[in-house]
């Protein structure tokens, strides 16, 4: 199997806290809930409350089941129609699908799969499209963004997903974090916990990863993997773009205060 790519970042390991978060299904890779770090303030965020995942085409009746267990009401998909109809989701019986496309971007990933099979990508392609990408997330997901809060605050518990995952999902995690307090240091924590699913050998992406030409291998490893300075450099346009995060939420994802403060009374512990 191909190495990781050459990176000074690693994984968080795995304590006790995180296996809680962590939800091992056979569908999906990349499942776990938002619950469980602390904010500034010394409040957990709720547990059973928001879930973040990857894909949902494969997901096996006992996945279902489980996420029927969990009362998850709303799943909101980040993906484009493209992808939705090229891999549909499957559903807990009673959740409600909401759609929250990300305006296009300068590639889709179609077009970055076109040229990865086509042998025109290298890793550090890679590395660049995935800091092109962080550069802009938070302006473009804001519409997407502001679907979910309203649906965690309106019908939740609630999954949200896109792809793999990682990126559209790792940025709108990042925000509900930071609107709740969280510091950077455990926001970019739990966006590096996508690498311990991915790089482990037993794991569906890596029998995914067995379907591309050998050569191709590295350079998909690199585009899944998660790395430090993707999210940091997100988070840190929010801080100089966009003022702030109290600031982003009013300005562009227009919340009003009371939809934030809805927000943190339902998914931080009092």
């Amino acid at each position: 199997m191909p190495t990781a790519p050459d990176t000074p970042d690693a994984a968080a390991s795995l304590t006790p806290r995180h296996l809680r978060r962590i939800l091992q299904f056979d569908g999906a890779l990349n499942v776990r809930d938002l619950g469980g770090v602390t904010n500034s303030n010394g409040q957990q965020v709720k547990f059973g409350v928001v879930y973040r995942s990857d894909d949902l085409a494969e997901l096996s009746d006992l996945d279902l089941a489980e996420l029927e267990k969990r009362s998850v009401r709303t799943v909101v998909d980040f993906r484009s129609s493209e992808e939705v109809e090229a891999r549909p989701s499957r559903l807990p019986p009673g959740a409600t699908a909401v759609s929250a496309p990300f305006a296009r971007g300068d590639r889709t990933a179609g077009e970055v799969m076109e040229s990865l099979i086509a042998g025109q990508l290298t890793r550090e392609d890679a590395h660049q499209i995935l800091l092109d990408s962080y550069r802009h997330i938070a302006d473009i997901g804001s519409p997407a963004f502001a679907v979910l809060i309203r649906s965690i605050i309106d019908r939740s518990p609630v999954l949200f997903h896109c792809a793999g995952g990682k990126d559209r999902t790792g940025v709108a995690a990042a925000v509900i974090l930071s609107i709740l307090g969280v510091d950077r240091d455990q926001i970019v924590d739990d966006y590096m916990l996508t690498n311990d699913r991915l790089t482990d050998q037993s794991s569906t992406f890596q029998l995914r990863l067995a379907e591309y030409p050998e050569e191709s291998r590295d350079v998909l490893l690199a585009l899944g993997l998660a790395k430090a300075d993707y999210i940091e450099l997100a988070l840190d346009v929010i801080e100089r773009d966009f003022g702030g995060i109290e600031s982003y939420a009013q300005e562009q994802l227009s919340l009003s205060q009371a939809e934030v403060d809805s927000l943190r009374k339902l998914l931080l512990e009092p």
